[in-house]
């Protein structure tokens, strides 16, 4: 007789150790992304990350490009939160693999769902390093996840065992359940703890069809404060209370470019640098705000104050002594002063900020009135340098923290869409009795009166 054969002896012991791998991979993808969403909610409130190094190597520009804000917007995360989804799947795969090993059951649902999760992993990969690319910008932490994505899935598909015949139908289905329970226990709290870009004038009027009205404005300013959120309300009534503390400062220059009347009885000077998150969502907001105000209420003033030190002495160096885009931008919107398409311009260069460099800056500047011959003369003129000069000096004056820098009258003020409204809409008086709908201001440090660290 043939002995029989064992069971036993014939199976094939399973790997513990690749599944203790793939759970410290796992767990450290998991903190990478943790450490991402809170640098993203740093940025958001206005200050500065470890990873803003230079022009070329900045995690900002890719969190703000319109591929990672059209996903936060999709999923109601950040590309951050996905990432944290991925690597908490990972973790709970990785954790029900070692369980079923050590207790004898079978590993196949959970090691094929953690190959699939890998493969999922890597195709997320190259479509946001692609996205990355387009940015022209290396982004530090991205590259930490990408090898933590290709070493997991390195280790998931040489060292887990091979699928058998009709495993890797429940193998997605753990997958898949696994997953969507992560993004659930995810998607609840991290919704609140941020949100993408609100839309340029989301929380100002609705702009009229009419062609014989420039706004549909509300029957009062009272309305308009009374139909906002509280937390809306709220704000106004702090930035409010800063600004009339502020004292008013004489113009130190006067306006080489305006948008508006000479005797507007609201008069806004704005400094931007053309890499700064911030300033772009202000220039997009004035951009809808000169639409729905009242036409002859409000004059605007653009100014520069790059952040960069081999144009602004006021700032550090970020690089070798090439010029910057930060200085590039600065100076072709000083040479556009004077031509008549200088706002929608202006306004192209901030849209283009995911992917701005000196080349593209050159382009946008130069696609209107002014030709790239005079462009190129004009950037390197001695004229041009002392006007970057001379807006710098302007803002030194203010006690600001960073770009934007927006001041009203002479007046230093917070740069938002609503609170820039309500001033307008009440002829620049912050004593206007519509005023007393708002709450009580709470007490703000004064440092928050300006713009943004960076």
């Amino acid at each position: 007789m043939s002995p029989k054969s064992s069971p036993q002896k014939a199976a094939t012991p399973v790997p513990f150790r690749v599944g203790v791998v793939l759970l410290v991979l796992g767990v450290a993808a998991s903190v990478l992304s943790v450490f991402q969403w809170s640098q993203l909610l740093t940025l958001r409130a206005g200050g500065s990350t470890v990873c803003g190094v230079s022009d070329t190597v900045n995690c900002e520009t890719v969190w703000n490009s319109p591929f990672a804000t059209r996903l936060h917007e999709l999923f109601g995360i950040p590309v951050a939160g996905l990432g944290l989804v991925w690597g908490l799947t990972v973790v709970a795969l990785s954790a029900l693999y070692l369980a079923r090993a050590r207790s004898g059951k079978p590993v196949a649902p959970a090691a094929q769902g953690l190959k699939l999760t890998a493969g999922a992993g890597i195709a997320s990969v190259l479509v946001f390093a692609f996205a990355s690319f387009q940015t022209g910008v290396v982004c530090p932490t991205c590259l930490g996840t990408y090898a933590l994505v290709a070493a997991i899935a390195a280790v998931a598909w040489k060292g887990l065992p091979a699928a058998g015949a009709g495993q890797w139908v429940p193998a997605l289905q753990w997958t898949v359940g696994v997953t969507v329970a992560v993004f659930i226990a995810v998607l609840l709290p991290g919704r609140s703890l941020s949100s993408p870009q609100p839309k340029a004038g989301s929380l100002l009027p609705v702009a009229s069809s009419s062609s014989t009205t420039q706004a549909a404005t509300p029957a009062s300013l009272e309305a308009y404060l009374r139909g906002l959120p509280m937390e809306q309300q709220q704000f106004i009534s702090n930035a409010l209370a800063l600004y009339r503390r502020d004292v008013p400062k004489a113009a130190a220059a006067p306006a080489r470019h305006r948008y508006g009347p000479v005797d507007a009885p609201v008069k806004i000077v704005e400094w931007t640098d053309s890499k700064c998150p911030h300033c772009k969502a202000l220039v997009e907001e004035l951009a809808v705000l000169k639409k729905r105000v009242p036409e002859g209420k409000l004059s605007l003033e653009a100014r520069q104050f790059p952040l960069d030190g081999s144009c602004n002495p006021a700032m550090p160096k970020r690089g070798p002594d090439a010029p910057s885009v930060r200085c590039v931008a600065a100076k072709a919107q000083i040479c556009l002063e004077g031509a008549p398409d200088f706002w929608e311009l202006r306004e192209k260069l901030f849209a283009a900020q995911a992917v701005l460099d000196t080349e593209r800056v050159m382009e946008i500047a130069s696609s209107g009135s002014m030709s790239r011959m005079q462009l190129d003369a004009c950037i390197s003129s001695a004229a041009t340098a002392a006007k970057i000069q001379e807006d710098t000096s302007y803002a030194l004056r203010y006690q600001f923290t960073g770009t934007p820098l927006v001041v009203v009258n002479g007046r230093q003020a917070m740069p938002s869409a609503p609170f820039l409204y309500a001033l307008v809409m009440a002829d620049g008086n912050p004593s206007a009795p519509a005023f007393d709908v708002l709450p009580p201001p709470r007490a703000m440090p004064q440092d928050d009166h300006a713009g943004h660290n960076h």
